[in-house]
């Protein structure tokens, strides 16, 4: 048994979703026998690495009645713990259940517009093989007419395909390119930035060029040269120059020559074709890859199948760095795969941790690499923070101060101090406190949560103190950092941030 009564248990990647609903169903049988059941396991992206998520119900003859979500993590422990009292809070609330798999509030009427349609869009949807492929025609159809009537139509139904995450950034092109040949030119820039910026976000150069062959023609010379699309391709150019040396790399900046020689006998230069898979998530991690040249992506595992594309690695990016930490037996977090002819350094990890060993920065260095890769994977995930596009998820990463672990309980954040830090849980929790209440903490964040980021950002004083349990892991982000970085991004980033925590 665990410390907060679950069971242990020794897993990594390769752990099974049934493994998974075992445990927790044998953790809560003892107490609640088949009074709760578990309907839903799902694997979720968490900042110490990749964990569970259960969801525990009340079977009743008119229903499930949702009584929590389980957080599992890669030691069996189980967050929050299921008591009684939960249970009963469960049964008094007086909402009703929403299957996961329902629309979310936000979505419950979308398309409620078209029930008025007639029969003929009816029978057109079914001829061509559903609603999505009937509104794709449709919007073709709209847009090849020409007429500013097709065009309104085609502008209404447009911002539907905004749901295909693949295709987000061809959506938006298109609805720029729609609003200019109706002379509204400016929301057509609006979805230029935005559509450059999801190019970029994937390293897509000859889409991102034709958004700002667009914006060039639509702002002119002058005004395109500081434009945040020509930002964005710039960047996205230079970052692509291809490494000469394993030197160049930044991880390897102040190793000597004598090691780095080392590191290069036994490392293979691979090429890639586009589309060609480097490693697969959930494979043993072996080795530790630097890219040379080209491009790798990124691929996760989405928790309903199949997989999305969340960050794309350029020159001099070092990924694989499982392979070296720990005890060997690490797996592979997510799929790299070539989204251009790319090279890669494959080293060995043996070859990697003998280099560490006489280099203790380097193995620091690696190691806190990892730890940024999965907040980056956590955030990609995140259901608020994935709504930014890479560029902004990595200035945020850019605000972390340190990552740290107490051993006892700690004061983090001190109430009625305007705070210089705002937190992200990584594992425990931090306990609100406040001044002279001796009934215990008023709240509890729990792992894979934000605390204090609002504050932070507007400089306000909480009325509680945040106080660290023992064992917890807390990343902390610099205020300053936080404050600067929502003085020179636009609105919706601010207001991303403010609603983390």
């Amino acid at each position: 048994m665990g410390p907060d009564g679950s069971r242990e248990m020794a897993y990594a990647r390769t752990v099974t979703r049934e493994q998974v609903w075992k445990v927790v169903a044998e953790t809560l049988r003892p107490q609640f026998g088949s009074f709760l059941d578990i309907r839903d396991v799902r694997r979720v992206r968490r900042v110490a690495g990749d964990g569970w998520t259960a969801s525990v119900v009340l079977a009743t003859s008119s229903g499930d009645l949702h009584v929590v979500d389980l957080l599992v993590d890669d030691t069996g422990a189980m967050s929050p713990v299921v008591t009684a009292e939960l249970v009963v809070e469960a049964i008094r609330r007086p909402v009703e259940v929403r299957r996961a798999s329902e629309l979310p509030d936000e979505l419950a009427d979308f398309g409620a517009a078209d029930a008025a349609e007639d029969d003929f869009g009816l029978l057109e949807e079914l001829e061509q093989g559903g609603p999505e492929s009937s509104i794709e025609a449709r919007i073709e159809r709209a847009i090849a007419a020409g007429d500013p009537s097709s065009l309104r139509t085609a502008r209404d139904l447009l911002p539907r395909l905004l749901t295909d995450h693949d295709r987000q950034g061809a959506t938006l092109l298109t609805m720029a390119e729609v609003e200019i040949k109706l002379g509204d030119t400016a929301p057509a820039r609006g979805y230029l930035e935005a559509a450059a910026r999801e190019f970029a976000d994937r390293f897509d150069l000859p889409a991102l060029e034709r958004a700002a062959g667009i914006a060039l023609q639509l702002s002119g010379r002058d005004a395109f040269a500081g434009s945040a699309v020509h930002t964005l391709l710039e960047q996205s150019r230079s970052r692509l120059r291809p490494l000469h040396h394993l030197a160049d790399a930044r991880t390897f900046w102040d190793v000597s020559p004598r090691v780095l020689e080392k590191i290069l006998t036994t490392a293979t230069l691979r090429t890639l074709a586009p589309a060609e898979t480097l490693v697969s998530e959930g494979e043993p991690s072996r080795n530790v890859f630097v890219v040379k040249s080209g491009l790798l992506g990124v691929w996760l595992e989405k928790p309903s199948g199949g997989s999305w594309l969340v960050r794309s690695c350029f020159p001099g990016w070092l990924l694989g760095e499982s392979s070296v930490l720990g005890d060997g037996t690490a797996v592979c977090t997510a799929t790299l795969r070539a989204e251009r002819v790319a090279e890669v350094w494959c080293i060995p990890a043996a070859t990697m941790r003998a280099a560490m060993d006489v280099e203790p920065t380097l193995g620091e260095r690696i190691a806190q690499t990892k730890q940024t890769h999965r907040i980056d994977s956590f955030f990609s995930m995140h259901e608020t923070m994935g709504q930014l596009d890479v560029q902004v998820r990595d200035d945020v990463l850019s605000c972390i101060q340190r990552l740290e672990t107490f051993e006892e309980e700690t004061i983090v954040m001190l109430a009625n101090e305007i705070p210089t830090v705002a937190c992200l849980v990584a594992r425990g929790a931090l306990m609100l406190v406040e001044d002279g209440n001796d009934d215990g903490p008023v709240a509890t964040i729990h792992p894979a949560s934000f605390y204090g980021v609002r504050d932070a950002i507007h400089r306000i004083a909480p009325p509680v103190s945040a106080v660290a349990r023992a064992g917890s892991t807390v990343a902390f982000f610099d205020a300053v950092r936080l404050q600067k970085l929502c003085e020179r991004s636009p609105e919706q980033v601010v207001a991303v941030l403010e609603r983390l925590g």
